[in-house]
């Protein structure tokens, strides 16, 4: 049987929060002895046994996966920023890297064609283990792997893209002492597709050197203009490392690292910027 739109976009959203984890390991923005080593899709990978990081993290992919429901994602962001004040002394983060998934191709799927036929339907990721609040070593229990039911297909990507992540880290610059890391997303250019905006609110805006030039630009003077350049500053990034292309059926993403500015101040070649395009 195939599968249905929920079981897809739940398969992608614990991808996801594994990926997330994983990266925190590779990257070293927590101390290596604080994760656990598991498997998801026949591939190594890690997750961090500190409860609120998880919680954080679970959180945090249970909205991204209500703004794909609604089909307004463009791209989501795990992004790595480092905060030192700097000579402008303004204390805003500075980017240092950025990991990139293009989901702009998902489907859009009205309620009523989504197929409710899914045990709990729950928003949260199923890739979790039990934490003793002592902090101690996850106590795990005999539950169905949570990749048991993807198919065939889609499990080999993410495999793939998963192995893509661990040897394309190992080629990146290092990252300065003290980062941390957040989730972003950047909407479709739509007229039809609102920010996530109410109470309680999930999301907030991000920096403006994050930011893209607004939907309705119009005419602009030399000072607004300026302005704008300032904007979006950090898009892009000043050198591009890609990972993996995965299609499964209507789902597509890519899947990229954008090694920012910040990082790459001071390195040889750190202002060379490669070209864009899909790994095997």
């Amino acid at each position: 049987m195939a599968p249905t739109y929920l079981e897809t976009l739940g398969h992608f959203t614990t991808f996801l929060t594994a990926y997330t984890h994983t990266l925190l390991y590779l990257r070293t923005l927590y101390p290596r002895t604080s994760f656990a080593h598991s498997r998801i899709h026949n591939t190594p990978v890690y997750q961090s046994r500190h409860p609120l990081v998880c919680e954080w993290i679970r959180d945090a992919i249970a909205a991204v996966r209500e703004e794909l429901l609604k089909g307004g994602v463009a791209k989501i962001a795990i992004v790595v920023f480092g905060c030192d004040g700097g000579e402008d002394q303004t204390g805003s983060a500075k980017i240092m890297e950025r990991y990139m998934f293009d989901v702009s191709t998902f489907p859009a799927v009205e309620k009523n064609d989504r197929s409710m036929d899914l045990d709990g339907d729950d928003s949260s990721s199923p890739y979790r283990e039990d934490i003793d609040e002592d902090y101690s070593m996850p106590r795990r229990r005999k539950t169905k792997a949570v990749d048991l039911d993807v198919e065939v297909n889609l499990s080999e990507q993410f495999r793939a893209a998963l192995i893509a992540l661990t040897t394309r880290t190992c080629t990146l610059f290092p990252l300065p002492p003290n980062c941390s890391f957040n989730i972003s997303m950047e909407l479709k250019d739509g007229g039809d597709i609102d920010p996530p905006i109410g109470h309680p609110q999930p999301w907030i805006p991000v920096q403006p050197s994050l930011q893209q030039t607004g939907r309705h630009r119009t005419i602009l003077d030399e000072w607004e203009e300026a302005q704008v350049d300032r904007e979006g500053s950090d898009l892009g990034g000043a050198r591009v490392t890609p990972i993996r292309s995965v299609a499964a059926g209507v789902f597509k993403f890519e899947n990229w690292i954008e090694e920012g500015k910040a990082k790459l101040q001071g390195q040889e070649g750190g202002s060379t910027k490669t070209s864009f395009a899909s790994s095997l």
